[in-house]
């Protein structure tokens, strides 16, 4: 997306979940005299019934990196680490299509994030030509059913640095550049580790031009750029929601997330972050200003 100042905000609380994973069983020997009382164990959440809105970006998705823009002599490695991401992706297909009974409508679902994406935008704008004291009212009204809750929270206190008055802001989507792709697709189990939902990363090339009045002088810039927006979806009820943005991996990075979420500050501080949609990306700060 196009310029916007950088974010700082104190991080809030999240809601974290745990997904059943690989279990060990170990086995132990003790007499009936010798066996303690059994602890209950603690209740955890189960995803299919948090509301999508408040799940945020579950990991540090791989999104691969372009070869022309890597070393050549990682291009070896490049290759195979989009083997593995096709394999982790087809897994969370057939998993999905397996548990689901569900068809993949991966065209609806696209032209769904392309849809939501510049309703985002175009209320963002709306909302900074706002008063200030009316802008995240706004921005929460409009995006209900569009935007993840620390979305919501991110826009609302991006508009609420821009100018109270005498300034206009307007965004247009001039042109989707290529075919946006999924690039990661993952289904998410419930309690029971069947799929109850699906958090996927839509690539999107875009066009977009912005213009910024002031004192009735105008200013537009139009530029090409990429987002790897972060989506979840409801495939039973059909809800979507965008709930962040993922940047283009580098060429060093594996394709398993590197971020350790058992740490529910950890989670929470990643997750805030991803709901910046207009952060800029720390790998390209002072190469490229293509967010």
């Amino acid at each position: 997306m196009i310029g916007i100042p950088q974010l700082r905000r104190p991080l809030v609380g999240a809601r974290s979940f745990s997904v059943p994973g690989i279990a060990t069983s170990i086995r132990i020997s003790r007499t009936y005299a010798d066996k303690p009382a059994k602890k209950k164990s603690a209740p955890t959440a189960d995803i299919s019934q948090i509301p999508i809105r408040s799940i945020g970006v579950i990991a540090d998705f791989y999104v691969p990196p372009r070869y022309l823009g890597s070393p050549v002599t990682s291009w070896h490695k490049l290759l195979f680490r989009r083997l593995g991401l096709f394999a982790i992706n087809t897994y969370s297909i057939v998993k999905f299509r397996r548990e689901t009974g569900l068809k993949l409508q991966f065209n609806e679902w696209k032209d769904t994030a392309i849809d939501q994406f510049v309703r985002v935008n175009k209320v963002f704008a709306g909302a900074c030509n706002a008063r200030t004291s009316e802008r995240a009212k706004y921005i929460s009204t409009q995006l209900h059913d569009v935007a993840g809750a620390e979305v919501i929270k991110s826009l609302s206190a991006r508009a609420a640095t821009f100018p109270a008055s005498g300034t206009r802001l307007e965004w247009q989507l001039t042109d989707i550049v290529g075919n946006p792709k999924i690039v990661s697709f993952n289904a998410l189990p419930d309690s029971n580790n069947l799929t109850a939902l699906v958090q996927f990363v839509c690539k999107v090339t875009t066009k977009q031009k912005l213009t910024v009045t002031t004192q009735g002088k105008s200013n537009s810039n139009e530029r090409v750029v990429t987002d790897n927006l972060v989506y979840t979806l409801d495939p039973f009820s059909g809800e979507m929601v965008l709930v962040g943005s993922v940047f283009e991996s580098d060429h060093i990075r594996g394709v398993q997330p590197e971020i350790n979420f058992t740490d529910a500050h950890t989670m929470t501080k990643f997750q805030v972050l991803c709901s910046d949609l207009f952060r800029s990306n720390p790998n390209v700060i002072g190469k490229s200003n293509d967010k």
